[in-house]
């Protein structure tokens, strides 16, 4: 008896540490295909972390984000790292009202893997403290 209350606690105390570093993400939409496909679970390592160009993030949106995309359910998105704080600002990204030149202290910008995803040409610099989580593509 006592050995398996044992294996359950050591058990709930593995399950309560793994989902401290770990999340699992379910894709909505085609934004990261081919990488990632809808309705594909991932499992990510929960930030904590720099984030470098390349990786692949899951965000929250900020207030205003969301605000001006009334139409989307959605509060968190998952795309690929195209720069970092210090990084020049991708020309594809645009410098509407000539802004910086390079990305901001604190911010990232974004971009999904299938050219009609919507990205930071549309959200801006994203915050990267509204990182949520980081995953791993085996290589």
């Amino acid at each position: 008896m006592i050995t398996a209350l044992a294996c359950a606690l050591a058990l709930a105390a593995v399950l309560a540490w793994l989902r401290r570093r770990w999340i699992v993400v379910t894709v909505e939409g085609d934004s990261m295909a081919p990488t990632l496909q809808h309705g594909q679970q991932v499992i990510a390592r929960r930030a904590g972390g720099p984030v470098r160009p390349g990786d692949v993030v899951v965000f929250r949106l900020s207030a205003a984000q969301v605000h001006a995309q009334v139409s989307e359910r959605l509060v968190h998105r998952v795309k690929r790292v195209a720069a970092v704080a210090g990084d020049p600002v991708p020309a594809w990204m645009g410098r509407p009202d000539g802004g910086p030149r390079r990305v901001p202290p604190g911010r990232i910008v974004v971009a999904g893997d299938n050219a009609r995803s919507q990205d930071s040409r549309h959200l801006g610099f994203v915050d990267d403290r509204a990182i949520v989580a980081i995953w791993k593509e085996a290589r």
